[in-house]
């Protein structure tokens, strides 16, 4: 996987983090990891097809899916297990995913991105293909979080 690809998602991701959220997003860590992955207790998948494939995965704890959904609604929550906070942590992957997507595009990559599948509780097993996955962890203010990135060129067609 190429340092482009990945430092794509990077910026996007701090961007809307702290436009949304109102809220310093920092790395915190990034690492190789395998491709097979549990989620967290609330987890936003968003496919990504065109020169580029594959997905992007963000994991949340309870703790800071809470967080994150109480600042989008502007009211305390204390769980997001219903459809409008579940929505709301699909919502930012999305945002986040698409402004990826466009800077992508914007380096000669073009691709397109799905609709989120929101996946809770923790625990599932996920295994994605095209190689290993990037693991970059994020912290802030309300809680940490991961983005795990999983990209690789499409086959020319002969």
């Amino acid at each position: 996987m190429k340092e482009e690809w990945v430092n794509s998602s990077l910026t996007p991701a701090k961007h809307v983090w702290e436009m949304e959220l109102q809220d310093e997003l920092h790395v915190a860590g990034t690492d190789l990891v395998s491709n097979q992955f549990t989620t967290d207790d609330v987890t936003a998948i968003i496919g990504v097809s065109g020169s580029l494939e594959g997905n992007v995965l963000y994991g949340f704890s309870g703790g800071t899916a809470v967080a994150v959904v109480s600042r989008m609604m502007g009211e305390e929550v204390t769980t997001v297990s219903d459809e409008i906070g579940l929505s709301a942590l699909g919502e930012i992957a999305n945002m986040i995913t698409g402004n990826a997507a466009t800077r992508l595009s914007q380096i000669g990559y073009p691709c397109d991105i799905s609709p989120p599948v929101i996946i809770e509780p923790s625990g599932s097993r996920f295994t994605t293909v095209g190689g290993p996955q990037i693991r970059v962890s994020f912290s802030s203010s309300l809680g940490f979080f991961t983005v795990h990135i999983v990209l690789f060129e499409k086959a020319a067609k002969d």
